[in-house]
């Protein structure tokens, strides 16, 4: 009888692993697509972002393509400046509007928290930070900097 439960309790175990399947998606993986953010009030210059505290720091739109189909959208766009939470942006085009007069000149980080939607409905969370240089007036940007629309694609996945 001790051998039996013996056998019983070592079979359990390795029951357990066999029954696992690699069939169950990972809640954690996310398909490959693009995600494009449009910022507005900004100079580029050498790859830096400037905005000026004259004009507010916007996020003009959030848009994500899946060529592939496995991610069918966004639930949400969540922002923090210098890691503070900002603002939540839950319909398109997912705008967010940051009043630099009361930033520092100065790198400040802009976080840009992505709620991507899979085709299975789980929600796969893509963060994303960009640094930006605040400076007093248009005048202080730098020579030939004007400020404009801003985009840029990155891919997730």
């Amino acid at each position: 009888m001790k051998k039996f439960i013996l056998i019983l309790l070592l079979l359990i175990p390795i029951g357990l692993l066999v029954s696992c399947s690699d069939d169950v998606s990972d809640p954690t993986s996310v398909a490959d697509c693009q995600v494009t953010l449009t910022f507005n009030n900004v100079a580029v210059i050498n790859g830096v972002i400037y905005a000026t505290q004259d004009y507010p720091l916007e996020v003009e739109s959030v848009n994500i393509y899946s060529p592939s189909g496995s991610t069918k959208g966004i639930s949400e766009v969540e922002y923090s400046v210098d890691n503070h939470a900002s603002s939540i942006a839950k319909y398109a085009p997912f705008t967010g509007r940051f009043d630099t007069r009361y930033l520092t000149a100065g790198v400040h980080p802009l976080g840009v928290l992505v709620d991507l939607i899979q085709t299975d409905n789980s929600q796969i969370p893509d963060n994303m930070q960009y640094n930006f240089t605040v400076v007093p007036t248009v005048e202080d940007l730098p020579a030939g900097a004007e400020l404009g629309t801003f985009t840029q694609t990155f891919k997730v996945g």
